[in-house]
């Protein structure tokens, strides 16, 4: 199953973090294997919040520079007809053991070609992916990218990261309306002072059990910059209600939650089961 997460203001929104924090609460919450990727290439990405890679790292295994490591690799192999499932297990770094996966990114090709490259490959990739583990979630860029679109098009199921101004919220309801049907939503950088998250519910139709509100967490932003977002969420994953951290995490617990209920629907519907299966 495919699962996208996207924002059509994706800095506003703290859609990054989202993803970042969602990805991890996620396998918290289902039994099921996950496999997580970008679309785009840059400073911003889960290798640095996961194990605080360096900005162009090499983080591939068995490849040469030319191809390159992560995700680039795993693409040019792709490209020159290499279907082979196993072969993803030479492009992804574990973060949970047996349970999550990052496909990382290496940096040895620019942000057009490689999003060029996914573009006319991602169909592949997602079937390659969906040999080894249960779900792929993927962290969608806002920009107008040729993979965005069909990434979108591609998702099971989208995560809109929605941000609390009412400009925005107008763009998002008037222009995408196509998305509304397969989505699920977080309000972003959330703010109580501001239009709350049931009263979007309420005037744009949203059912308020396909809603949740996830506050901006310095603390988490921190911890991303430092390779140490797992380590945040573990620890303040079941903290009190009196914590200074209960308001975000209740929000990432609770978009975790609706998606994997959403999971449960699909599966229910399928008349199928998930396999459990990992890399």
């Amino acid at each position: 199953m495919k699962i996208a997460f996207w924002s059509n203001e994706y800095e506003k929104s703290g859609a990054f973090y989202n993803f970042a924090a969602v990805s991890i609460a996620s396998v918290m919450y289902n039994p099921y294997t996950i496999a997580v990727m970008e679309n785009y290439l840059g400073r911003e990405n889960l290798g640095k919040a996961f194990f605080n890679y360096p900005e162009n790292s090499y983080t591939g295994y068995g490849v040469g520079f030319y191809e390159g490591g992560g995700i680039e690799g795993l693409l040019r192999r792709i490209y020159r007809g290499d279907k082979q499932p196993g072969m993803l297990r030479s492009y992804v770094k574990e973060v949970i053991q047996n349970r999550l996966y990052y496909i990382p990114q290496n940096g040895v090709i620019n942000s057009e070609l490689f999003d060029y490259e996914l573009y006319h490959n991602i169909k592949e990739l997602l079937r390659i992916i969906e040999k080894n583990t249960d779900l792929c979630y993927i962290n969608v860029i806002q920009q107008n990218h040729l993979s965005s679109k069909e990434i979108l098009q591609e998702a099971d199921l989208i995560v809109i990261n929605l941000y609390q101004n009412p400009k925005y919220l107008e763009e998002f309801f008037i222009n995408y309306q196509p998305l509304i049907p397969k989505s699920l939503f977080i309000v972003g950088n959330y703010s109580p002072k501001k239009m709350s998250y049931t009263e979007i519910s309420r005037y744009y139709s949203i059912p308020i059990e396909d809603i949740s509100s996830v506050p901006n967490n310095e603390d988490f932003q921190i911890a991303c910059r430092y390779g140490s977002a797992k380590e945040y969420i573990n620890r303040y994953f079941n903290c009190s209600r009196g914590s200074s951290h209960y308001t975000f995490i209740h929000g990432v617990r609770k978009a975790a939650y609706m998606i994997s209920k959403k999971i449960e629907e699909s599966i229910l519907a399928d008349g199928k089961s998930m396999r459990n299966c990992g890399i």
